[in-house]
């Protein structure tokens, strides 16, 4: 069997560690070789990670394109909704819908459309990286020492909505709520965020979160 080689372009380094610990293995096993990168935002100074101007975004993931040209090369992304830039394709008639999971699929396929290779499937993260870690905070906080209190707090607080229905508020955001309860977070989340999404195990992340588990169920048929 042919291996394709699939780019993930992802929005910072705690993307990048899940990408090459969780991903990588597990879809090698669908003869996809992973390679992960960081979106580069200022080619001058060699800055990569985050995503505050659309034109920088496109253009890193155009010259990625342009440099490999081949059939069996993929593009994907691994970007967040949460503070999207609002030139972003598709931005205006996003927000005309009420539900999440709406506005990131009009989102999606208007930067697929944007991008204009079929080789390159989107994918948005709903609302956050720190999504994830929702499916079972007890991961995080057995990484964070003397936080039980805290993350039960924050438990507590979310135990009625679903993962990816933690939204995109200035405070209210996946991570935003995090660092409200536990502050030290901000500065720890690239050594424990990515671990903790690993040991929740992909099989529980896919079942709390039906968008992110679209977009895997997608790169397992890639052909």
């Amino acid at each position: 069997m042919t291996w394709l080689r699939l780019y993930i372009t992802v929005e910072g380094q705690t993307e990048r560690k899940f990408a090459d610990n969780v991903l990588r293995p597990y879809l090698a096993s669908f003869s996809v070789e992973v390679k992960t990168r960081v979106v580069l935002t200022n080619r001058k100074l060699g800055k990569r990670g985050g995503i505050l101007d659309f034109e920088k975004i496109r253009n890193d993931l155009q010259r990625l394109m342009h440099e490999d040209y081949k059939s069996e090369a993929r593009f994907t992304t691994m970007i967040d909704l949460y503070a999207l830039p609002l030139e972003f394709p598709g931005w205006a008639e996003a927000q005309k819908k009420k539900l999440p999971t709406e506005r990131v699929e009009i989102l999606e396929s208007a930067l697929q459309k944007e991008m204009g290779d079929q080789r390159f499937l989107p994918y948005i993260q709903l609302h956050e990286f720190e999504t994830l870690l929702y499916c079972d905070l007890v991961q995080l906080q057995q990484r964070i020492s003397g936080t039980e209190a805290a993350f039960a707090k924050l438990s507590k607080e979310v135990e009625h909505l679903e993962p990816e229905e933690i939204n995109e508020g200035r405070t209210t955001a996946p991570s935003k709520r995090i660092i409200t309860h536990v502050p030290i977070y901000d500065r720890l989340k690239v050594r424990v965020g990515a671990s903790a999404a690993a040991a929740i195990g992909l099989p529980i992340l896919r079942f709390k979160c039906p968008h992110f588990d679209n977009w895997i169920l997608r790169l397992e048929q890639l052909k």
